[in-house]
């Protein structure tokens, strides 16, 4: 169980460090969350330092739809207690690409699992999960994943009507890794 007063404390952060200019920001952009404190990741950063790194603190975070639970739960993750079913687990549950790229910036491309999770995830179909497949090439663009699988596929992102943050993704990893024509 985790203890209350940590995350009472952590929310007090949250209220503390609140920049409603970036939340504004998010709501014009139709981002939504059940709540939203507008903190920047270097914040969230300072924030993780001042907490001792746990899964249960982390997981239940994770739980809040929260913006910034979210994010601070991808630092205070021990990477050494991360499974690949958990990975799976929590990558269900991102909707949104700064989420995204929080959890595989500060979690999934460190872990020892990360070539396999890549691969789990591209078995997936991305016109149905075009989340799922951006955060695949994500961490193989962090990881430096060349493969001929991402490579395929980017190429096939390109070239489709996917949404733009996947279109994105692709192109990206296609500059670091990709074939130039």
């Amino acid at each position: 169980m985790v203890d209350k007063l940590v995350l009472s404390a952590i929310h007090a952060r949250f209220r503390q460090l609140r920049n409603g200019e970036v939340v504004d920001n998010l709501a014009a952009q139709g981002i939504t969350y059940r709540l939203a404190w507008g903190l920047e990741s270097y914040r969230l950063r300072e924030i993780a330092q001042e907490f001792e790194p746990s899964a249960e603190l982390a997981e239940t975070l994770w739980a809040e739809d929260v913006r910034e639970s979210k994010m601070l739960a991808t630092r205070l993750y021990p990477l050494d207690e991360l499974t690949i079913e958990k990975a799976q687990e929590w990558i269900k549950d991102v909707r949104h690409t700064e989420i995204a790229d929080q959890l595989c910036m500060n979690l999934l491309a460190k872990a020892s699992f990360a070539n396999e999770l890549i691969g789990r995830l591209l078995d997936r179909d991305f016109d149905q999960e075009p989340i799922t497949t951006y955060i695949a090439l994500k961490i193989a663009t962090r990881i430096e994943s060349k493969t001929d699988r991402c490579n395929i596929l980017a190429d096939k992102i390109i070239g489709s009507i996917a949404p733009i943050f996947l279109k994105t993704a692709a192109l990206w990893y296609q500059q670091m890794y990709g074939q130039q024509d």
